[in-house]
C-alpha cells in the first residue's frame, strides 16, 4: 500500500511539475540541470555497455536515459515548488482528488503488472 501511495504521489508531483515548467520556467539553475544530466549520462552509458550494447549505441542509450532522468528530476522539483508556492489554490479540489485517484489506480496496475512480469523471468 505504501509503495502504491508513494508512486501515485510521485506521479502527481510530476504532473504539477509540468504545470510549473510551463507557467514559471525551470525550477533548478542550469548548472544543476547539467550536473544531473552528466551523472545520468555516465550511469546510463555504463549500464547499457554492461548489458552488451556496442559503444555508439551505449552512448545514445545513455543520452536518452539521461534526458528522461533529468526531466523526471526537474518535474518532481517543480511539483514540490508548485505546492510550496501555494499553486494548489489555482486548481479545484475535485480535480486534485480525481488526479490522485487516477494515479493510485495506475500505480496499482503498474505494480501488479511489474510483479507478474518479474515472476516469470
Amino acid at each position: 500500500m505504501a509503495t502504491v501511495l508513494g508512486m501515485s504521489l510521485i506521479m502527481i508531483a510530476v504532473a504539477l511539475g509540468i504545470i510549473y515548467l510551463f507557467d514559471i520556467g525551470l525550477p533548478l539553475p542550469a548548472p544543476v540541470i547539467l550536473l544531473v544530466f552528466a551523472i545520468g549520462f555516465t550511469l546510463g552509458s555504463v549500464f547499457f555497455e554492461r548489458r552488451g550494447a556496442e559503444h555508439p549505441w551505449s552512448l545514445i542509450g545513455g543520452a536518452l536515459a539521461s534526458m528522461g532522468i533529468t526531466f523526471l528530476v526537474m518535474s518532481i522539483v517543480g511539483g514540490i515548488l508548485f505546492v510550496v508556492n501555494d499553486g494548489l489554490s489555482t486548481i479545484p479540489t475535485d480535480t486534485v482528488l480525481y488526479s490522485l485517484s487516477a494515479c493510485i489506480i495506475i500505480s496499482m496496475v503498474t505494480l501488479n503488472f511489474a510483479s507478474y512480469k518479474l515472476q516469470y523471468i
